[in-house]
């Protein structure tokens, strides 16, 4: 019998789109008979909101980011923001039902929390029996997670399982599916055919730099930092994504060294330039770092945000497949000791395939298909 999915998500140029792109590729792997539609709730239900609240994150995890840590999870702010999310779910209401009772699914996937709560309300007070999942893209179960009305939670990682328990999730609703990553980054190219392919040196050390889809982070000053080694010769390659301006001037430094270093905008064969690289410099965002972990790509996070990235970060580095610095400055270092030594890249290699799930994206289909878990 044929199924119809709804995903959720929030954000274009986001881990929560990228996630909900790759359970609609693995829906279309396993079950070509399957219809996804896929939603951005912000802006189906409140098109203006969205754009101010994209803005304003940016803008604080830019300049501020320390006060988005201090709002991340916080008790106090949940309880001073309820009425009002309260009061938005309300408004929201109609348009929500009119899409599920349109569109009849069998199951709703929500790849960020702010649609969970809605689907939540809508089946609190509809008794809708349709299927809500939760789809967690960070190493983090926050509070506005938590609904009664959620059939499961797909969660990155069995580590996360027991803070969900704590919070009051009974087991038989989680799945450690791993966070959802395109198929195709189950797939392992030869590296040098790779960088041939590409058109990049297959002799030099080869590091990625990303910043996101955004671009943000510390990525310029990373780039001027290893850009001045001599000795190693390293291979730059940078993903400057949607920041136009760091773009730009990463293209002047570009014709400066030329043949050491490579900008990129936004592109869409990330797994490939994943493939081609030795080591990955990159902020801790749940979906660049699962994509990593699968391409089994040692990981250098600089200056995680405080909230989610660094609970991130923090698990990376516990399970020995990351390495954290705050000051870019010390990159140049980090670097030369990893090629230097004889074994370091290669341990950090193991510890990324002890802990990724390649199948991430499968496993949340799974869950609808009858084959949970």
């Amino acid at each position: 019998m044929k199924k119809n999915v709804l995903i959720f998500y929030i954000s274009r140029y986001s881990g929560h789109f990228h996630a909900a792109c790759a359970i609609e590729k693995a829906f279309k792997d396993l079950d070509p008979e399957v219809v996804v539609a896929k939603v951005n709730a912000l802006d189906y239900t409140n098109p203006i909101l969205g754009k101010i609240l994209n803005r304003a994150y940016l803008e604080v995890i830019k300049k501020k980011p320390e006060i988005w840590g201090n709002m991340y999870d916080n008790p106090s702010v949940l309880k001073k923001t309820e009425k009002a999310r309260e009061a938005l779910h309300k408004y929201n209401m109609s348009k929500i039902k009119k899409l599920i009772e349109r569109f009849s699914p069998d199951a709703v996937y929500c790849t960020q929390a702010f649609p969970c709560g809605m689907v939540a309300d809508y089946k609190r007070t509809t008794s809708s029996p349709v299927k809500l999942i939760g789809v967690l893209t960070d190493h983090a179960a926050h509070s506005y997670w938590l609904h009664d009305e959620v059939d499961y939670y797909l969660v990155p990682s069995e580590d996360i399982i027991e803070d969900l328990l704590k919070k009051g999730i009974p087991k038989e609703k989680i799945i450690a599916s791993g966070i959802p990553i395109d198929p195709k980054f189950t797939n392992k190219n030869n590296k040098a055919e790779t960088r041939k392919e590409l058109g990049f040196s297959k002799d030099a050390p080869m590091v990625l730099i990303m910043g996101g889809s955004q671009g943000l982070g510390a990525v310029e000053d990373v780039v001027k930092s290893i850009s001045k080694d001599k000795e190693h010769r390293y291979q730059l390659v940078i993903v400057a994504g949607k920041n136009r301006g760091l773009n730009r001037r990463l293209g002047r430094l570009e014709k400066k060294v030329l043949g050491k270093i490579k900008v990129f905008s936004y592109v869409d064969n990330i797994d490939e330039l994943m493939d081609a690289a030795d080591v990955i410099v990159t902020k801790a965002g749940g979906m660049t770092t699962s994509e990593a972990l699968a391409k089994e790509l040692p990981l250098v996070i600089v200056r995680p945000i405080p909230g989610h990235e660094k609970l991130n970060s923090d698990f990376l580095t516990e399970k020995g497949a990351a390495i954290e610095i705050s000051d870019f400055r010390e990159i140049h270092k980090i670097l030369n000791d990893l090629f230097d030594s004889k074994d370091a890249i290669q341990k950090m290699k193991e510890a990324c395939r002890g802990i990724s799930r390649p199948e991430s994206a499968f496993i949340a289909a799974k869950t609808v298909l009858g084959e949970k878990g």
